[in-house]
């Protein structure tokens, strides 16, 4: 057998294709494990966007399935053969509705979407958020399937006689391929409506908001091989969130403690930790426990990251992300930030404005031009790292080792400014990469559930496969006189 460029295919050599399915893109990632090594090459990529739908924010769910079809076929097509096997990762916590036939009732919506805002209230009402973290483990959000799930219901009560399953997107992703219909644990601790480390679905989380027990399909290991397309390539549960796929990708052992920030248009700040931290602090810190692909937890918050970027691109029309870098690196500080989280800026549109007009109202000063806009956000971003990363080392305790380093993966791993700030506001190294975190841990945990490798040697071929960089800190003063500042504004 030969690949399409006349290569034959070695003996010991398998191949694993990762469905990388972000906010904006289908991205399609194919990796070769030879002696060892995994090498990886995106092999297509598609742009999507959110949509409004009668009055709802929902995904182009028929141009995301119109990227996954197309990956699966530009493999084959490079391979020469359907790939061994394929996983899918998405964001967390949006879902499909399936009839009881099995087809899809609706385009799924997006977490965006206003319709949580409308019943939060109500929601918090039949279960407050004490009682909601202590079933889960997870804090209550807006954006949280359980929310999303209780506003669908208040707005359509015929969905209960409708509705067959509800499948979070990496599984009906899986689902629509050929997989069984199931959901992997990792995606289901994202949710708001499983127990402390997704053991089963909370029974109390499902009486309070009365959703339907037979909704939920029954909730699987992730690393398992879940089916097989028509053209016989496995279909993998790689962990489904792409969050834990990145984290996979560190090669960490499942006891190990290490911090990390898996940086997109969400900052995900989390610690490694073996089973779920339950305590007061945990709670009361706002930190939630999410499910690794290896079964250990991510004990984390969620940060708005470079949706604050993104969106000012938008507005501005500038694709070049390298560009509006150089003009931040050219711009003086501002000397202060914003809260990524305000809800001034959860809405898309309009977000320079937003940022200058929330600037001046806080502090009485307005970033001038795109550099200092740019450097605003990154400057924001880093402050808010350090806080939250202070956080969870209080909350960890003696088990952090207070030396370690930060892992920075994912997307923002790319940016020099962020890397360079973020070590120095957290006053710790930080290690760079892997760049393309979920891609690689989504395909790792492929070899894994194939037997292609070992758990044991997922450390190695980390270390043989990727090429990371420490970055030292520097000075953390302007960082701490940034973060006093806006902790003065915001106490009240």
């Amino acid at each position: 057998m030969r690949h399409t460029d006349g290569r034959p295919v070695q003996a010991g050599e398998h191949d694993a294709l990762a469905l990388d399915l972000g906010s904006s893109s289908v991205r399609a990632v194919l990796g070769t494990l030879r002696d060892g090594v995994v090498t990886t090459e995106e092999i297509f990529r598609l742009g999507h966007e959110v949509t409004t739908q009668q009055d709802h924010l929902v995904w182009d769910f028929e141009r995301i399935m119109q990227g996954v079809r197309r990956s699966l076929e530009i493999a084959e097509e490079r391979l020469g053969h359907a790939p061994e096997s394929v996983g899918v990762d998405t964001w967390g916590v949006d879902y499909g509705l399936l009839a009881p036939s099995g087809s899809l009732l609706r385009v799924p919506r997006a977490y965006r979407d206003a319709r949580m805002s409308r019943v939060s209230a109500g929601l918090e009402q039949r279960l407050g958020r004490e009682a909601a973290w202590e079933a889960t483990g997870v804090q209550p959000q807006e954006i949280n399937t359980s929310y999303q799930l209780f506003a669908d219901l208040g707005e359509e009560p015929r969905l209960r006689e409708q509705v067959g399953l509800v499948l979070l997107l990496p599984d009906l992703v899986a689902y629509l391929l050929g997989a069984a219909p199931a959901v992997g644990r990792a995606i289901a601790s994202t949710t708001g409506l499983a127990t402390p480390g997704a053991s089963a679905w909370s029974g109390t989380v499902l009486d309070a908001l009365e959703v339907p027990r037979t909704w939920l399909p029954g909730l699987v290991d992730d690393g398992t091989v879940a089916g097989r397309t028509p053209g016989g390539t496995a279909i993998v549960r790689p962990a489904g969130h792409d969050t834990a796929c990145a984290v996979h990708a560190l090669g960490l052992a499942p006891r190990d403690v290490r911090l990390f920030i898996s940086s997109g248009s969400w900052s995900l700040i989390g610690a490694t930790v073996p089973e779920p931290v339950m305590s007061a602090a945990a709670r009361d810190n706002g930190l939630t426990n999410e499910v690794r692909t290896d079964g250990g937890i991510r004990l984390l918050r969620n940060l708005t990251g470079f949706w604050l970027l993104q969106e000012c691109q938008r507005a501005w029309e500038e694709p070049d992300t390298g560009r509006l870098m150089e003009e931040a690196s050219c711009a003086p500080s501002l000397g202060v930030v914003v809260n990524p989280d305000d809800p001034a800026f959860v809405r898309p549109g309009g977000m320079p404005a937003r940022l200058a007009t929330w600037c001046e109202e806080q502090y009485g000063v307005r970033p001038e031009g795109r550099g200092q806009t740019v450097r605003l956000i990154i400057e924001s971003l880093a402050c808010a790292h350090a806080a939250y990363a202070e956080q969870l080392e209080r909350v960890v305790g003696d088990a952090l080792d207070p030396d370690s380093p930060i892992h920075l993966m994912g997307g923002g791993a790319r940016n020099d400014m962020l890397a360079a700030m973020t070590a120095s506001a957290c006053g710790r190294p930080v290690v760079v990469g892997p760049v393309e975190a979920s891609a690689l841990g989504n395909i790792l945990a492929q070899l894994e559930a194939t037997g292609a490798i070992s758990s044991i040697e997922r450390g190695d071929v980390v270390r043989a496969s990727t090429d990371q960089r420490v970055v030292e800190p520097g000075s953390s003063a302007p960082f701490d006189s940034m973060r006093e500042r806006l902790l003065a504004v915001t106490a009240g």
